[in-house]
């Protein structure tokens, strides 16, 4: 079972790396969700550094997942999920913060 884990918690993991260059590296910030040019009056280059990070460190913890889960328990699956929610949470909050300015 855990080859499996690891497998897809790899893809998984690649997927958000490669969103995280084209946001942050390659500034293609269309592909943010809720992201509209016209209406954004923020820094741009704030936004895309904020949601990269923020996929990275998602990726980093979607792919321990599967070890946390086979080597610690369920509580690991958890803990790991509430730092994802806690992210995603911070980041939606920061957007709001520098879209004001």
């Amino acid at each position: 079972m855990l080859l499996g884990g690891i497998l897809s918690g790899a893809l998984t993991s690649v997927i958000l790396f490669l969103f995280s260059y084209l946001i942050w590296g390659r500034k293609e910030l269309s592909l943010i969700s809720g992201y509209n040019e016209k209406t954004f009056k923020g820094d741009k280059n704030k936004l895309a550094k904020a949601v990269g990070l923020v996929l990275i460190i998602n990726g980093v913890l979607v792919f321990i997942l599967p070890f946390g889960l086979e080597f610690i328990g369920s509580v690991a699956g958890a803990i790991i999920a509430i730092i994802i929610f806690t992210t995603i949470i911070a980041l939606g909050l920061y957007m709001k913060f520098i879209n004001k300015k």
